[in-house]
């Protein structure tokens, strides 16, 4: 048995408080490593007990989906309230008992007045209940040492006062005030000097009590004083006694076990109850790092028993988390790496346990058991066998939930049994494929929130794409599953446009094109984009053209609200001038400027056609290559521009940084020093040689900044880092002195002053 360190869910540095269980609270929680896996096994739908929920696998929190352990946790006011109005009848209303029972500072004066026999009970008990309730009641600060090692006890005379009042309750043989009153015995004496008075007390006590929640509560009381004692297999026999009467404190009972030993666990399951053993079986197992022994424990002593599904959703989803790797950042690029990594996790999962028991034990959840039996076979490869459980599953399903839970599954199985893709295969997936993308475009969120398809659909993807790709056909892979440069290379590109533009696509072609990532907008403004980085401006004008009217959401500034518009990419409006090459480069400054005329993508992409003209025509180069230089300057990562730039197949829309894929395109400086060095060969006079030589500075510091880290997989530079140099344009720009420039940039650019001695 390999037990996880207890530690894992101790929580430090936070603020705790003792409860009325001799338990500890957390305020936050114990945090693994940070990584989501890819699951479709849903725990939610195929278990469907709340009481387990808290206990579901997670690979972040200490407990299922941030259920912290809070006051709710450990709440009882409901069932309290409920029994002493039963017991009062109509002598107090329900909000006046809630009141005087946990508001805050209550007035117990019009108790005394009221002479009902029963009320005075109820008074006798508010008394002793909250009038020790500093103690008993307390949250301590563990940061403030003092105050912790001070902490208050109850005093022997108000255990006293509990225990008369006990005994009179038995002699007037009124049970259930006698009942409450034993139970306040009990919890005082925890709280006393002598916490495990209480353990010899309860022994003593326990047979004239009715086996009702409170009695429960009491034993939990009993627990906490073995646990002070570090009597842990006493302590987790008693607990496991509490979970059978109080199931609905899973949580905090499994918080409070300590995993034990296999001779521990062989030393106390003698002297507990068959469902007792199951419970101490489902603590234990949560600890363990394979619920498998746990699992089969308790399979031996009573197949029936619920605590087994919360543990087998937590094996299942612990193979999930080994064997589900393929995701946008690993993405999967052969079937056969899928089949040898699975056969190679899977080998250390010994499951024919599993599926024996789903066969032939008489579970009480028979629809978890076929579902997880079908599910872990699929990875084991045997594709006929998961289907033969699925089928099984499937008769078992009660609500529409269970039945997509198959579903998913069996689209999984279909796909990856496939060992080449044909027309005869896709015929024969087409109904399964579609069914799980319609499903959750209709499924409610209350459906979609239950369960688990993000890794469903990226397999499927993933599979099939990878499929095509070693049958050879890259335009049906990339439509399955987008990769990074396919519309780097043209004749692909033109491909897929063709394939989108034809009419007579077959079923199966047309759900993947409904569903492809791209349109032909979001195509033809990729190739303007990457025809303008490579300086073909007419074909970049020409792609940008074709970029089509959509219905787009968009912020109305007049309205204050996003309004639904028929727009083209090609119109959409750069934020700064492209044209305007400053000292310093601060974005926020040039988008905040006002524009009388702001430029488009369309119209920029003209505007640099228009200079380019004049350049070849020999018409003021050096005015027109600065104002070229500047535009491709801006259009880098660099510049105000990074808007020209945003689309849906670069996958750029304003981070910090760029794609890997983008960083040679987006970060280079060539097109830019190219035209820059065009204008000062023509500079006709100093200011303008100043000014070329520090706009040339400023592409060498990009260039060193490319080369030191971003081509180096960094996000950029530490604040230790180098960030300047003196440059080859900085020494240029100190031969011009004198002029006005070389004085701005003296004043702006704290860099260059550096270099100036």
């Amino acid at each position: 048995m390999k037990l996880l360190r207890k530690k894992t869910i101790i929580i430090t540095a936070c603020v705790a408080c003792v409860l009325s269980a001799g338990m500890y609270l957390y305020a936050c929680i114990f945090e693994p490593e940070w990584r989501e896996y890819g699951s479709v096994f849903s725990p939610e739908v195929t278990v469907n007990n709340t009481n387990y929920q808290p206990l579901f696998f997670d690979t972040e929190n200490a407990f299922y989906n941030w259920q912290y352990i809070n006051a709710s946790s450990r709440d009882y006011s409901r069932n309290d309230v409920a029994d002493w109005n039963a017991y009062l009848g109509t002598q107090l209303p329900t909000n006046t008992i809630y009141v005087l029972m946990y508001g805050e500072s209550p007035s117990l004066q019009t108790l005394k007045a009221n002479k009902n026999e029963r009320v005075q009970n109820f008074f006798a008990f508010l008394q002793i209940a909250r009038n020790n309730e500093p103690i008993t009641a307390t949250h301590f600060n563990p940061w403030n040492y003092d105050e912790s090692k001070q902490a208050e006890r109850i005093a022997q005379t108000e255990i006293s006062k509990a225990d008369k009042l006990y005994a009179q309750a038995l002699k007037q043989k009124d049970a259930f005030f006698a009942n409450r009153m034993w139970f306040q015995s009990v919890r005082l004496r925890f709280y006393s000097a002598n916490r495990s008075s209480v353990i010899d007390y309860f022994a003593k006590t326990q047979d004239a009590q009715p086996k009702n929640r409170l009695y429960y509560r009491a034993l939990y009381y009993v627990a906490g004083a073995y646990k002070a004692q570090k009597q842990y297999a006493n302590a987790n026999a008693t607990l496991a006694k509490v979970w059978v009467g109080m199931p609905d404190k899973a949580q905090i009972l499994t918080y409070d076990y300590h995993p034990l030993t296999n001779a521990q666990m062989n030393s106390i399951l003698p002297s507990l109850s068959a469902q007792e053993q199951c419970a101490l079986w489902a603590m234990q197992g949560y600890y363990d790092k394979d619920e498998a022994e746990a699992i089969q424990r308790i399979l031996a002593i009573n197949p029936a028993s619920e605590e087994v599904d919360f543990l087998l959703s937590r094996y299942v989803n612990g193979v999930e988390y080994k064997v589900n790797v393929w995701n946008e950042d690993n993405p999967l690029k052969q079937t056969a790496t899928y089949h040898q990594h699975n056969k190679k996790e899977m080998s250390g999962f010994a499951i024919d346990w599993l599926v024996n028991a789903a066969e032939h034990t008489a579970v009480k959840n028979k629809y978890l058991w076929n579902v997880a039996a079908g599910y872990l076979l699929m990875y084991k490869g045997e594709n006929a066998r998961a289907k033969a459980f699925l089928q099984k599953a499937e008769k078992e399903t009660k609500t529409p939930e269970q039945q997509a839970q198959i579903r998913i599954i069996d689209v999984l199985n279909e796909v990856t049994s496939c060992k080449t893709i044909d027309k005869e295969v896709e015929k024969r997936l087409l109904k399964r494929v579609q069914w799980l993308w319609h499903y959750f475009e209709d499924a409610n969120d209350s459906e979609k929130g239950k369960l688990r398809s993000g890794n469903a659909f990226a397999l499927v993807r993933q599979y099939l794409a990878a499929l095509y790709r070693e049958k050879g056909n890259t335009l049906m892979s990339e439509l399955l599953n987008f990769q990074p440069n396919y519309y780097k290379n043209e004749q692909q590109s033109v491909a897929m446009e063709q394939f989108l533009l034809k009419t007579d696509k077959s079923e199966w072609e047309q759900h993947w094109a409904n569903y492809y990532a791209f349109n032909l907008g979001d195509i033809y403004e990729s190739r303007a984009i990457y025809a303008f980085y490579r300086d073909a401006i007419d074909g970049a004008i020409a792609q940008m053209k074709q970029t089509p009217y959509v219905n787009e959401k968009v912020y109305d500034e007049e309205t204050g609200r996003m309004v639904t518009k028929r727009l083209k990419k090609s119109d959409a409006l750069l934020p700064a001038n492209p044209f305007n090459g400053f000292i310093t480069d601060c974005h926020d400054c040039e988008h905040a400027k006002k524009q009388r005329n702001p430029y488009t993508k369309l119209s920029f992409l003209e505007k640099v056609k228009e200079m380019e003209a004049k350049i070849a025509q020999n018409d003021d180069v050096y005015n027109n290559a600065l104002l070229v230089g500047n535009a491709f300057y801006n259009a880098s990562y660099y510049g105000s521009l990074r808007a020209f730039y945003y689309n849906n197949i670069l996958g750029e829309a304003g981070s910090l940084g760029v794609k890997d894929e983008n960083r040679v395109l987006l970060l280079g400086m060539d097109k830019a020093k190219q035209y820059y060095l065009l204008a000062q060969k023509h500079a006709t006079n100093d200011e303008q040689r100043a000014k070329i030589a520090y706009l040339l500075a400023k592409t060498e510091r990009n260039e060193f900044y490319n080369q030191a880290y971003f081509y180096k997989n960094k996000d950029g530079a530490n604040y230790d880092d180098v960030m300047f140099k003196d440059w080859k344009g900085f020494k240029e720009l100190r031969k011009y002195p004198h002029t006005k420039y070389y004085k701005e940039v003296l004043n702006e650019c704290e860099y260059f002053r550096k270099t100036v001695k």
